[in-house]
């Protein structure tokens, strides 16, 4: 942002300009402050160091079966950007979840978490239970969790205390239970994608 000082008041303007500059937002701009790195998922990902960004974690599985686990269009939430996006290959077991671990923040204060779109795949795979397609935050000893579904992108939001470690960890996940009677005409783990979109962490006010 361009600073611009009235002629009259010279060097003292300057100086006063500069010291304004430097003091510490005021408490209600902090707490509104952008908490996450990449929360519209549009730069590439995912990182190794999840404090860096978004990290990927196989809980089951590995990488051969998932066909998407990182960016896509089709994830996006609209205007023709990305999103975050897992959708497994096969009929076996599948697990696997986006995480951020976000550090330095203030133990004992409430943090909101919000996400625009956070989608699954196919209603009646979350109705019997063979799809789940949910967001987390973890801090310390606490957790809390969202699930989504296929009817609506949201939005969906929790609530954490901020645990003495000053962390806080978020997590999206997609879990497909195993699918049998598959076939080349009816790939039913092709309908289980998650999606996942313009996701924010901020310190409740």
């Amino acid at each position: 942002m361009k600073t611009t000082v009235p002629p009259f008041l010279g060097k003292l303007g300057w100086c006063l300009a500069l010291v304004a500059a430097a003091l510490p937002l005021a408490p209600e701009t902090a707490r509104s402050q952008e908490l996450l790195k990449n929360p519209d998922f549009e730069s590439p990902f995912p990182v190794s160091d999840p404090t860096a960004g978004w990290a990927l974690v196989y809980a089951d599985g590995g990488p051969s079966d998932f066909a998407i686990a990182g960016q896509s269009t089709e994830a996006s939430r609209c205007c023709g950007g990305r999103g975050a996006h897992l959708r497994p290959n096969n009929w076996n077991f599948a697990h696997a979840y986006f995480r951020q671990v976000v550090t330095n923040l203030v133990p004992g204060a409430r943090y909101t978490l919000t996400i625009q779109k956070m989608r699954a795949g196919f209603q009646n795979y979350v109705d019997n239970d063979s799809l789940r397609v949910y967001m987390a935050a973890l801090s310390g000893s606490s957790s809390n969790v969202v699930a989504g579904n296929a009817t609506n992108n949201g939005p969906y939001s929790l609530t954490i205390t901020c645990a003495p470690s000053g962390q806080i960890e978020v997590r999206l996940h997609m879990w497909k239970r195993s699918m049998t009677n598959e076939s080349s005409e009816d790939m039913k783990h092709a309908k289980c994608s998650a999606w996942f979109d313009d996701i924010s962490l901020t310190q409740t006010p």
